[in-house]
């Protein structure tokens, strides 16, 4: 029988296993190891971190000027990300946060001198 996420990690493990990677106490792909799960799930308990993260902090009123501690880069990549994506929603786009490439195709290029002729 599979054992699913839920039955595997609890709580406190997934808030220790995504703040040991924000903090930079731990790489994501060593933690991964380390718990034997795949780096998607890690991305996804990230992703849940967060959303959960700006829902709580949403501003009622703006706050003009008021910045906080420095983060770890990887945290401010992953914010404005996440922020980006829900501007996005909110505007009823839908969201690709990683453009994907379409393998075999060739860009398509013009032959030098042959625009405007």
């Amino acid at each position: 029988m599979k054992t699913t996420e839920v039955d595997r990690y609890g709580v406190s493990e997934k808030c220790r296993a995504v703040l040991a990677v924000w903090t930079e106490r731990k790489q994501a792909s060593v933690l991964c190891r380390e718990m034997g799960m795949s780096a998607s799930l890690l991305s996804q308990w990230q992703d849940r971190a967060l959303a959960g993260m700006l829902q709580a902090l949403e501003p009622r009123g703006t706050r003009a000027g008021t910045e906080g501690p420095a983060l770890p880069e990887l945290v401010k990549r992953l914010l404005d990300r996440k922020a980006r994506a829900r501007e996005l929603e909110t505007l009823g786009r839908s969201v690709n946060l990683r453009p994907r490439t379409v393998r075999g195709k060739a860009p398509v290029t013009t032959p030098p001198g042959a625009v405007g002729s």
